[in-house]
């Protein structure tokens, strides 16, 4: 249990967070990690109940596409979300939940899941906080040591920044449409689109 909160202890749960862990460095380990906790530790806050597994299930696999067991030429939120759902009906997860992680992960990039069911929303909330801050939200500051104890960031906003110039550096032309408003934006006058290691230091953390 890391700041009253514990990792679903399903078989399918421990397999998910060893895929995660056979394949990821340590940076990307510990981020999908932290991102399953601070998820719940919103829902805890709120006092909303999600689905503890699928919240897991989509944060420790959502980031799949950054390593090498999901290449391909698609943007790496939907190669990561193709491999979790082809993983988890592999080990018997029904077609109807593995597709909900898959709209977990390939939506992160996005403000979508924001606006979805509560495991999804929260689940988000999670991963914007830990990446950027999520837009003023906040945690309990002891809650947060804990998780931190347990997962260390390793220099997060460097390493990740860095996981994802080469993302961009190893697909070349980009695959990844602005939305289409912010073309109408870009043709009306310049438009300010500011580099990853600036949405990177948004987060409430040093580094």
């Amino acid at each position: 249990m890391i700041a009253g909160i514990t990792i679903p202890d399903s078989p399918i749960a421990r397999q998910a967070g060893a895929l995660a862990r056979s394949v990821s460095n340590d940076v990307l380990y510990n981020h999908v990690m932290r991102c399953y906790f601070f998820g719940m530790l919103f829902a805890k806050q709120e006092g909303t109940p999600v689905d503890e597994e699928l919240m897991f299930l989509s944060a420790v696999l959502h980031d799949l596409g950054l390593t090498d067991h999901a290449p391909g030429p698609h943007r790496f939120e939907i190669e990561g979300a193709l491999v979790a759902r082809e993983f988890l009906v592999g080990k018997g997860v029904s077609a109807e939940r593995a597709q909900s992680v898959w709209d977990n992960i390939a939506l992160h990039t996005w403000d979508m899941n924001h606006f979805r069911g509560d495991t999804s929303r929260l689940m988000q909330l999670g991963l914007a906080y830990e990446v950027s801050g999520g837009q003023g939200a906040t945690l309990a500051a002891d809650d947060v040591a804990e998780v931190l104890k347990h997962y260390p960031r390793l220099h997060f906003k460097r390493e990740f920044n860095n996981m994802l110039n080469h993302e961009y550096d190893t697909k070349q032309p980009y695959p990844h449409w602005f939305h289409i408003c912010s073309r109408v934006a870009h043709n009306r006058a310049p438009l300010t689109i500011v580099d990853a290691s600036t949405v990177l230091a948004w987060a409430p953390f040093d580094e």
